[in-house]
């Protein structure tokens, strides 16, 4: 942010341009630590996105099996055949009880509920599977902890089986939120003391307060794709991520025709730029 000083620009002179929204999460991230205002351009910040806010609902749960919210979220997804009219008759339930919805599905023979044979048995490997997830949240190291849980839940199954190019950037996502889990657990931890899911998510949720902040300020860093930066200008641009398999990306080294499309989308990107282009 040098020019920012040299050239006495404000923040909504500075623009930061990816090659893909997955990209975003580091650099929203080191913002947000530096107390630098930003908005993402064109889409939602990146712990806003859906497959992220599953996949935070796996580990909410882990962490807190009272967490109503993020249970009914993800109970079935990936779909797993308790469907709508079930969740009701529990929602039901529970509040008939008194009860938590976990403490219903995880006591589900002490209750009166008209539930065929099938779907209690699904019910009871849902239970099993957060149990495991609870029992080892505290202990085990954050990383190792969270790729297992995006595995044996099915999300990332779910998410790369959908080949259309939503799919593709959803299954990004994930990855690049799986690889900030792995550099927070680096990072942060020593060799007392490793970092586990719940030090994770405290620290994400220090994080995405800044998302609940009113957008009233304009003078923020944009932060947008270059596909989505055709047609406009900034006085200072910095094009991150330039690498093989980043950008270019890894899925134009095909033909000769895609790397030229590549060429010309970072042609695209330098020439955002009124003033200067990092």
């Amino acid at each position: 942010w040098e020019s920012k000083q040299t050239e006495n620009c404000d923040y909504e002179d500075c623009t930061i341009l990816y090659r893909t929204n997955s990209q975003s999460r580091s650099f929203e991230e080191s913002l947000r630590k530096l107390n630098i205002p930003y908005k993402i351009y064109g889409g939602l910040s990146f712990y806003q996105r859906k497959e992220i806010k599953d996949i935070l609902a796996y580990f909410r749960l882990s962490a807190n099996l009272s967490d109503e919210e993020s249970l009914k979220r993800i109970i079935n997804y990936p779909k797993r055949g308790i469907g709508k009219t079930t969740i009701e008759n529990l929602v039901v339930a529970a509040n008939h009880y008194e009860v938590s919805i976990w403490e219903i599905i995880s006591n589900i023979g002490q209750y009166q509920l008209k539930l065929s044979s099938g779907v209690i048995n699904k019910l009871n490997q849902f239970v099993t599977m957060i149990q495991s997830f609870h029992v080892r949240i505290e202990s085990e190291e954050a990383y190792t902890l969270a790729q297992e849980i995006a595995s044996s839940t099915g999300v990332l199954k779910d998410l790369y089986d959908d080949k259309s190019p939503e799919g593709v950037a959803r299954y990004e996502n994930i990855e690049e939120l799986l690889a900030g889990i792995k550099e927070f657990s680096e990072s942060e931890g020593t060799d007392e003391k490793k970092m586990n899911l719940a030090d994770f998510m405290m620290d994400v949720a220090l994080l995405t307060d800044a998302d609940q902040e009113k957008e009233e300020d304009k003078n923020k860093v944009t932060l947008m794709t270059v596909h989505a930066s055709k047609g406009l200008e900034f006085p200072y641009v910095f094009i991150v991520g330039m690498e093989e398999n980043l950008f270019p990306s890894q899925l134009s080294l095909n033909s000769r025709s895609e790397l030229e499309e590549e060429r010309r989308l970072f042609y695209v990107a330098v020439t955002r730029a009124e003033k200067q282009a990092f």
